[in-house]
């Protein structure tokens, strides 16, 4: 119990690399996703291919995004096209597009942008120089659903033309069942716990989640850690007491447990 734990938010999509990588430092990892993704249905995936083939640019405005587009093309046997380039949002990311590139033929040698500064989102993507300039450069960017439409305005108006394409859905989730009684079994030793919060959002049900429970006093006072300034700066305002910002990717996210606890293994 006094081995320090940290519980994921993450989709699980994106959880089971980062969940290794912690649990290789000797820490107790829960996956608790409370948001779920899914790709959307009836897609068809090689004439999506096709439309990619003829685009110069590929962006992907999340993890999320790479898992659903970079699954379903292998398990289509679709390779990635020749010469296209692709565009994601930071380190997190990349580390996400890496995980297939062995996987996907024709991935490990497209070309791939990325913001060399923080904030890295979508509008610090659009800051690089590869995208200043778009007149008549066909880009496809793959989306979620209810994605934010502020940065295709600025595509099209750099003269890009633009495929915007749905391919995944997003979806709340809740704690699992034992969560409630795990929390008040590590809350009563005191135990060393953090949360990984990736989205504004996921911090709002969390704690609405743990404002239920007689425990919530403590657990309001353990480390919430994220990577994104408005997302830190959302969670303060959520009442979380202990908001850590990290480096991006899963090295800054150990790199932030590893100052919260310096006695870990």
């Amino acid at each position: 119990m006094n081995r320090p734990a940290v519980v994921l938010t993450q989709p699980e999509l994106r959880a089971g690399a980062l969940a290794a990588s912690l649990e290789r430092r000797g820490l107790e990892v829960l996956r608790w996703p409370l948001t779920a993704i899914d790709a959307l249905p009836g897609i068809d995936w090689p004439t999506l291919a096709a439309t990619l083939a003829g685009c110069r640019w590929v962006l992907l405005p999340s993890p999320g995004a790479i898992d659903v587009v970079m699954g379903a093309l292998v398990r289509h046997g679709i390779a990635w096209p020749t010469a296209v380039g692709l565009g994601v949002i930071g380190p997190g990311s990349r580390e996400a597009l890496d995980a297939w590139r062995s996987r996907l033929p024709g991935l490990a040698e497209a070309p791939t942008v990325e913001p060399q500064r923080a904030p890295h989102d979508a509008d610090s993507l659009l800051a690089e120089p590869a995208f200043a300039a778009l007149d008549g450069i066909p880009v496809a960017v793959l989306r979620r659903a209810d994605g934010r439409e502020a940065w295709l305005h600025t595509l099209r108006e750099r003269g890009a033309r633009l495929h915007a394409i749905s391919v995944y859905a997003a979806h709340d989730a809740a704690p699992p069942p034992e969560a409630a009684a795990w929390l008040a079994a590590r809350a009563s030793h005191d135990a060393p716990l953090g949360f990984s919060v990736a989205s504004a959002d996921v911090g709002a049900r969390l704690g609405a989640f743990v404002d239920g429970l007689a425990c919530a006093a403590w657990v309001r006072d353990r480390p919430v850690f994220t990577q994104h300034p408005r997302i830190a700066e959302a969670l303060v305002r959520q009442g979380w007491r202990r908001v850590e910002r990290h480096a991006p990717g899963a090295d800054g996210l150990v790199g932030a447990i590893e100052s919260a606890w310096p006695d870990t293994p």
